[in-house]
């Protein structure tokens, strides 16, 4: 919960927090990113967690708002209902003392309401809910991604971004649980801090031992366990969000722009970082006409 006591505090990351939604609200969502990134960045330098994954959730919706403004304007009106709602209910949350369990149901929400308007109208037709196809998936990817994480010391490795735009695509078709919704959000983090681990290494051909162990091992061999096992614990989870966080804005701080990154095209390094929507079902865009 948000330290109700230290007002200097709340008035910095209430400010953050209705610039994203005011950016959001006039389709700014640039903007939106960058109100994320400073909610992002004040969590850490207060030290607060749970406030932090409402940034990171924010992030992750001005990304999806970004790239259906730009490509896909004919959903645009339809598709924002979702991110309405979601938001309002992220405010509401803020406001009257963070409760995590309920956050997550709402990007749960979001993620299944967002992922609908990712299939065209094909995909709308042939694919079918299988939320235990999609586990089976995420099982053998993660176990692959465990099996090869020593690989990730390589300057050229594309693991984490390979297997999120798997994730991706299987979520999108076949729906998802809670879980897949946080290991999601999880790796979509790390592959922000990844270029960074990079560039503190840079010129050396591969990331030292150190670093591998401190910035990625350590993650991976949280997030995989998570995902097998039976419970969620909201606490650790977030935390260990959070740390990465920390890490990825530190470094950012260091070493930004990444020669790694501002040697490749923009368009090479997005895809897989965002659920990017191709032609909408014309019945879901109805429908959601129809809820406004």
């Amino acid at each position: 919960m948000i330290d109700m006591n230290n007002s200097f505090h709340n008035e910095i990351l209430n400010q953050d927090l209705e610039y994203c939604i005011k950016a959001f609200e006039n389709n700014k969502f640039d903007l939106m990113n960058i109100a994320a990134n400073r909610l992002m960045e004040n969590c850490v330098f207060l030290e607060n967690e749970q406030v932090f994954l409402v940034s990171v959730i924010l992030k992750d919706i001005s990304n999806d708002y970004q790239s259906i403004f730009n490509h896909k304007k004919e959903i645009f009106h339809s598709a924002k209902v979702i991110g309405k709602e979601t938001i309002k209910s992220l405010k509401s949350n803020f406001y009257t003392g963070i409760n995590i369990e309920k956050i997550w149901e709402e990007f749960q929400k979001y993620t299944e309401g967002i992922n609908e308007f990712h299939k065209d109208e094909l995909e709308s037709e042939v694919y079918k809910k299988n939320t235990k196809f999609t586990s089976t998936i995420f099982k053998k990817i993660l176990k692959f991604l465990e099996e090869n994480k020593k690989s990730l010391k390589k300057f050229n490795n594309t693991i984490i971004l390979g297997l999120i735009g798997v994730m991706v695509r299987v979520m999108k078709n076949h729906s998802c649980t809670l879980k897949e919704s946080m290991v999601y959000l999880f790796l979509k983090l790390l592959a922000l801090l990844q270029p960074y681990i990079i560039e503190k290494s840079y010129p050396e051909e591969e990331i030292n031992i150190d670093d591998y162990k401190k910035y990625l091992e350590g993650h991976i061999d949280y997030i995989v366990p998570f995902y097998f096992n039976d419970s969620l614990d909201f606490r650790i989870y977030n935390s260990e969000l959070w740390k990465i966080g920390k890490q990825f804005r530190e470094l950012y701080f260091l070493f930004n722009p990444p020669r790694i990154v501002a040697q490749t095209k923009f368009i090479e390094q997005v895809p897989a970082l965002v659920r990017v929507p191709t032609t909408p079902s014309k019945k879901l865009i109805e429908n959601k006409e129809k809820e406004e």
